[in-house]
């Protein structure tokens, strides 16, 4: 990394971002809300590729925020970060509905 340069991220001194609630419009996408007040819009078919992506739309509809609130965790053990779900966001909008 060149002189001047910082990496960019959490830095160490603040909370990291956690998924309060989740939901599913249609398959292969998903809606995270987050402790920022933020809501994000993802497109995660990047993973089908994976071997535990849900097969069914039923299936992609068994997801809920791990203990931590840290990831996605589905019933056939996929699991997504939160850093990973903001990155492939299509849309990031201010969740009006946050405290």
């Amino acid at each position: 990394m060149a002189s001047g340069q910082c990496r960019k991220g959490i830095a160490m001194d603040s909370a990291p971002v956690v998924i309060t609630s989740v939901s599913v419009k249609e398959y292969g996408k998903v809606i995270i809300e987050t402790s920022n007040g933020k809501r994000f819009h993802s497109d995660l078919s990047f993973f089908s590729k994976v071997y535990c992506f849900p097969q069914t739309e039923a299936d992609w509809k068994k997801v809920a925020p791990d203990a931590d609130g840290l990831a996605l965790v589905w019933s056939s053990r996929l699991e997504v970060h939160v850093d990973q779900i903001m990155a492939l966001a299509t849309q990031v909008e201010n969740n009006t509905q946050s405290a």
